[in-house]
């Protein structure tokens, strides 16, 4: 729409608003899971799952088969529960049969059969929890997403304003570390956000969108934000980590033996992990050939 479109009506609703033509905002070799896999809130009941009607909260996310990528929902919860297996906070997790989906509206789905199930942690008896993502806390458009601000940014406010600033930025850290290792290209602003799960207090929410976008975006080399003043994931090493540590005003110190235990946890039970999950195995290839790539800080033996 043109500025010069848009009715009184709609600028005068908080005050006086103007409105601003944007250019076309493109992210090249961005794997948005927003633009390639369809999300509905659904109710679970006795193993079945439906769309949610009315004032009904579903509690389960449940996002479909992209008609563009194969195997997302396999691959999402393959690194998913990877990531749990090292320390990261991850909410409930399930591969549902697209059969168990009711009244889903008419898609374009391809020839796979299971769906990605989350948990909602933004739900609780059959309330809201507030939630806004770090694109909301930083007053940034969506658009904006890769490119208005680093990890630096958001470490400051996790241990500046989160109910419990150190723990969560020790959180923050370790899905840093686990993002890399699981080649997890998506991790921009929208991917991060504070619960407010006693309507006053912001905590780190659980993880979510943890996906190896690296197999489906080809010579993908970088990650979604600078970290230390680098998105490779082939030249991040441990002291991008310190700097972005002292960047952010976190001890280093408290930031250290957090990166260390996600490290061995990792090194130690991912690559027996990763043959018995569900993921593709030209996925699972290209994952371990990304662990062989990382600087020595951060590599994990593919051999075990």
């Amino acid at each position: 729409m043109e500025p010069e479109d848009v009715p009184d009506s709609v600028l005068n609703t908080h005050g006086k608003a103007k409105a601003v033509k944007f250019g076309k905002v493109t992210q090249e070799n961005k794997f948005s899971l927003a633009g390639v896999q369809m999300k509905f809130s659904m109710k679970e009941k006795d193993g079945r799952y439906n769309l949610s009607k009315g004032d009904v909260l579903g509690d389960w996310i449940i996002k479909t088969p992209s008609p563009k990528h194969k195997f997302v929902p396999l691959n999402e919860y393959t690194v998913m529960s990877l990531a749990g297996l090292v320390g990261v906070d991850i909410p409930e997790i399930k591969l549902v049969e697209l059969d168990k989906l009711d009244n889903l509206p008419q898609v374009n789905l391809p020839d796979e059969k299971q769906a990605f199930a989350i948990k909602r942690f933004d739900r609780a008896d059959n309330q809201r929890i507030h939630m806004e993502d770090f694109a909301q806390i930083l007053v940034k458009y969506p658009h904006e997403k890769y490119t208005s601000a680093n990890y630096e940014n958001i470490g400051k406010v996790i241990y500046g304003f989160s109910g419990d600033g150190l723990a969560d930025a020790q959180q923050f850290a370790r899905r840093l570390l686990v993002n890399i290792l699981l080649a997890n290209g998506d991790a921009h602003l929208k991917n991060w956000s504070f619960l407010y799960p006693d309507k006053i207090t912001p905590r780190l929410s659980p993880a979510y969108d943890i996906v190896t976008t690296n197999v489906y975006i080809e010579n993908e080399t970088q990650y979604a934000l600078n970290l230390g003043k680098t998105k490779e994931w082939y030249a991040v090493t441990m002291a991008h980590f310190q700097s972005w540590a002292d960047k952010s005003g976190i001890p280093w110190r408290a930031i250290k033996p957090h990166l260390d235990d996600t490290l061995s946890k990792a090194r130690e039970l991912w690559p027996d992990a990763l043959k018995a999950l569900p993921m593709e195995d030209a996925h699972k290839d290209g994952l371990k050939a990304h662990w062989g790539k990382l600087h020595d800080d951060f590599k994990i033996d593919t051999a075990k």
